[in-house]
């Protein structure tokens, strides 16, 4: 279980820092490409420019392996791996629209900064160990589902946003992002509060999170002397929407969550003794999939299927050959 947290904590800081345009990339259509070229992603890593082919199975099994515990549950893992295996071909199709320079023409690169996170058989057996064996299994089974299943809204790869666990309901992309997405709306995910990893207190010393808020938002009127914080506005899942600063200046609860180093937007705020105690609920940026209540689904006996159709509302899972 703690290799569980030790794994989410991980996730956590990927989802809070990738900046929102890396999950929405280009906002052109995103036809998956056909033919062979379909079998293999082009991804960069570390400093090389050029791109390496990847056969798409081994992709899924990696990306699954960075993304998700392999010790969930299997249908956990097959939704986990029908979303890898989206984002792949959104990506892809994406890049041949209006290719990013930094990439040489890759799809992606291993830099979770911007990019869906990857392992590598090398980095698996890191984290596996002696079970790597067993892991490899799961993961395999999970990417020979999903290798011919994509998740589509109006016949095109969706944006295959999760995250590690919500606050009980899974966040709108119209109030996370700003942006109205008809598959990414907030849905019931109350499984979730029951989880190890949902809740969770951070109490920040004023000497810190005055430096941190200060970067953070150069053009606010921030006053040591009088520093406060105050939610004033939520949204319907019970995340800050606008936070105030010292009474007058205002920013967006995900970015005072990134900024204070908080793990989630879900949060409520006391000042107890100089310091600002956040008792949080969630981890990521709390749109689309919840891995936590995907794991509870699974256990529950619920199928990947199902799964996919309560986080992603609106959305269709497609089978290779199957008309779009």
């Amino acid at each position: 279980m703690k290799g569980h947290i030790q794994l989410i904590i991980i996730l956590t800081v990927f989802l809070i820092a990738v900046p929102f345009i890396a999950l929405l990339a280009d906002r052109h259509s995103a036809e998956p490409a056909s033919g062979e070229a379909q079998d293999s992603v082009l991804m960069l890593f570390g400093d090389s420019t050029e791109p390496k082919a990847i056969p798409m199975r081994e992709y899924i099994i990696g990306a699954v392996a960075a993304q998700m515990p392999a010790e969930f549950g299997e249908e956990a893992l097959k939704a986990q791996a029908v979303l890898a295996h989206t984002y792949a071909l959104r990506r892809r199709a994406e890049e041949q629209l209006s290719p990013t320079p930094g990439l040489h023409g890759a799809d992606f690169s291993d830099d979770s900064t911007y990019y869906n996170a990857y392992f590598t058989d090398e980095q698996l057996r890191t984290l596996y160990g002696k079970k790597t064996d067993e892991a490899k299994a799961k993961l395999s089974a999970a990417a020979d589902y999903a290798l011919t299943r994509t998740l589509t809204f109006e016949g095109k790869p969706i944006i295959a946003a999760f995250h590690a666990v919500s606050c009980g309901k899974t966040e709108s992309a119209l109030s996370a992002w700003g942006e109205n997405i008809p598959y990414l709306t907030g849905v019931d995910s109350s499984e979730d509060l029951k989880s190890e990893v949902c809740e969770s207190v951070f109490t920040v010393s004023s000497e810190k999170l005055f430096p941190a808020l200060t970067a953070a938002f150069p053009d606010a009127k921030i006053d040591k002397s009088e520093l406060s914080v105050k939610v004033t506005e939520r949204t319907e899942a019970g995340c800050a929407a606008t936070v105030e600063l010292c009474g007058r200046s205002y920013v967006t609860g995900t970015a005072f969550a990134e900024a204070a180093g908080l793990p989630s937007a879900c949060f409520e705020v006391t000042e107890k003794d100089g310091a600002y105690v956040f008792k949080c609920k969630g981890r990521g940026h709390l749109v689309g999939l919840s891995q936590y209540g995907a794991e509870a689904m699974s256990k529950a006996g619920k199928s990947c299927e199902e799964i996919l159709a309560r986080y992603f509302p609106n959305a269709k899972l497609i089978s290779e050959g199957e008309t779009r």
